[in-house]
Order: C-alpha cells, then structure tokens, then sequence
C-alpha cells in the first residue's frame, strides 16, 4: 500500500467510484492510490452498490438474460455476458 486508506484523498475505505451500467446499477472500484490491485483482474473489477450479496445480483441479472463473471482473487465482476435469446 502506498497510503494509509484513511489518509487517501481519491477513495473511501478503498473504493472510488467506478461510474453507472445500465444493468448493475452505481459501481465503485478498488483505489489504485492506496490498495495493491487484486493478481487476478490487475483492478479491473466493480463492485455493484445496489446488492449485498452476489446471489442478489445473480438473480437480478438473470431476469435481463445476462449473468455476471466474477473475478476469482477478489470477487468483483470483471464481465457481464449474455445467455441468448429466449426461445
């Protein structure tokens, strides 16, 4: 770590935000000023704010069809996909 999470100026406890997606809602990201990135994603996982657990976002996610990729160092979503079209 390069500062101590409460003396960060970029984050809050660690995270930033990340931005919006139309599917998952406000996102935040791991702060690349003051927490070593995950070896898994290099950093590249969100963390959706609207859920509290995965399974909720799972669900949430399968009504649109879609389904999340979770990283596995850090358990953020590195990807969205696509389950096709219903027949």
């Amino acid at each position: 770590m390069t500062a101590a999470v409460s003396d960060c100026l970029f984050c809050i406890e660690g995270h930033m935000p990340a931005g919006r997606d139309e599917s998952m809602g406000e996102l935040f990201e791991t702060c690349p000023a003051c927490r070593i990135p995950c070896g898994f994603c290099d950093g590249i996982a969100v963390y959706p704010t609207n859920y509290d657990t995965p399974t909720e976002l799972v669900i949430d996610l399968l009504t649109l069809r879609l389904a999340p990729v979770f990283c596995p160092g850090c358990y953020g979503v590195i990807a969205v996909i696509s389950l096709g079209s219903s027949l």
